[in-house]
């Protein structure tokens, strides 16, 4: 791409001479030429077809007014009618074509929307409509797509998970934009209005599988993704202010579920006919067994992750979502499914088989239905079920759960000063093995 730069009221802009992408050119308002002439290469006997020329930022378009005139009735001089008394029809019909291209130019520069001749002139012969976005300088589809690019090769800070939430981001929009009549819409049109006609589009769509709608929550990861787009076009100088300043989110604060005793109990022992609803309980059992492991930490665990010291078995790892370290005991529920898989860990290096977030929490719905938990059963009920009955419920100290949890500690002075030490975490390692290695707790 070549850029340079033009300067106007001592501002400097820059100027996109060519790009592959989303970019054309930054035009700077500037005023426009209309200049009549007959065409002597378009005659019909002595007379000539009568041709308007349009000149915007140094490129011109031209067209015919559908009427013809002798060339002993113009003033070349001057550029008009010679005797404007004598045709008068033709002298109102060029009044008026200058009056509706003045009007075009100051309607679509007021609305920031792109001008050129070519423009003007499809608007003057009706193949363009007055607000089109067409030849807009910055799309919001493309680069939405520019942007998904950058994620998907910056393997540090995107993740693969990620990535396909700016996908499906992308996916709403366009659906948004169908049902707004739009094939897409220009970065710098959009404002708080758009947005909260997106909020409303996310939050009357419905789930085709499931037949329901959004809830209030996985709107808003939607929103967060949009607003990480537009706030990387701000960076980049192609919008003035992100109008998600202008927006206010609302949240809900989720109902926070945990599994009793008894109740994981019920999960692990019992027998499933379903290969995938197996490997669900797996998934869920493995995490409340491991400081409640998140599902895209876990999903990409590998046997280089699992470390014996002492007698036990931690899982070192840089979490996903924070990208805080963990360093947590398996439970004796945990070693249980993790030699279970042994097979499956030989050939592939990673814990549990592969298996979807969104298909996890459909299968786990019925893996609750099936043992008789009857609780809203999402993958995020394990790391609820460590912290509560795992840890809190049998005394463990709350800086010691946060620790396993992988949360942020040391933010207090006495956190500093009170480091957790090796003797007092494996003591409440002891006691929660001592508690748990029992045959109901223990996948076969």
């Amino acid at each position: 791409m070549r850029v340079r730069s033009i300067i106007t009221d001592g501002i400097s802009y820059p100027r996109v001479i060519s790009t592959p992408s989303y970019m054309s050119v930054v035009l700077v308002k500037k005023n426009v030429s209309i200049r009549f002439y007959p065409n002597k290469k378009k005659r019909k006997g002595d007379a000539c077809r009568l041709y308007c020329r349009i000149i915007y930022a140094r490129l011109k378009a031209e067209f015919s007014l559908g009427v013809l005139i002798t060339l002993d009735e113009w003033d070349d001089h001057n550029g008009q009618l010679i005797n404007k008394n004598k045709n008068m029809e033709v002298h109102k019909l060029m009044i008026n074509l200058e009056s509706t291209v003045l009007q075009i130019l100051d309607d679509r520069q007021a609305r920031g929307l792109p001008v050129s001749a070519s423009i003007i002139k499809k608007i003057v012969e009706g193949k363009m409509e007055l607000d089109s976005p067409d030849g807009a300088i910055y799309m919001l589809l493309p680069f939405v797509q520019t942007f998904i690019e950058r994620a998907s090769g910056n393997k540090t800070e995107y993740t693969p998970a990620t990535v396909q939430h700016y996908r499906t981001t992308k996916e709403h929009l366009k659906e948004f934009l169908h049902f707004k009549g739009k094939d897409d819409y220009p970065l710098h049109l959009i404002d708080s209005l758009f947005i909260q006609e997106f909020d409303d589009h996310l939050m009357s769509w419905k789930q085709p599988k499931l037949n329901r709608a959004m809830n209030r929550n996985t709107a808003n990861k939607y929103h967060s993704k949009l607003r990480a787009v537009l706030h990387d076009a701000c960076r980049r100088k192609l919008i003035k202010t992100n109008p998600y300043e202008g927006f206010k989110l609302k949240r809900v604060i989720p109902r926070s579920d945990f599994l009793l005793e008894q109740e994981i109990a019920l999960i692990t022992q019992k027998r499933y006919d379903n290969a995938s609803l197996e490997i669900t309980r797996d998934y869920l059992l493995f995490s409340i067994w491991t400081g409640g492991l998140r599902m895209s930490d876990l999903k990409e665990l590998k046997t280089f992750n699992i470390v014996e010291e002492d007698g036990f078995y931690f899982i070192h790892l840089a979490q996903v979502k924070t990208a805080n370290p963990v360093h947590t005991p398996l439970l004796p529920g945990a070693v249980a499914i993790l030699k279970k898989y042994a097979a499956y860990q030989d050939e592939t290096g990673y814990i549990l088989p592969r298996l979807s977030h969104q298909k996890l929490n459909e299968y786990l719905k019925t893996v609750g239905n099936l043992s008789g938990v009857h609780k809203r059963m999402t993958h995020k009920i394990s790391r609820h079920t460590f912290g509560t009955t795992i840890c809190s419920r049998n005394g463990v100290p709350r800086h010691l759960i946060s620790s396993w949890l992988g949360h942020v500690i040391n933010k207090r002075p006495t956190d500093i000063y009170a480091q957790i030490t090796k003797d007092e975490s494996f003591y409440w390692i002891k006691k929660l093995n001592e508690l748990y290695n029992k045959p109901e707790y223990l996948v076969k």
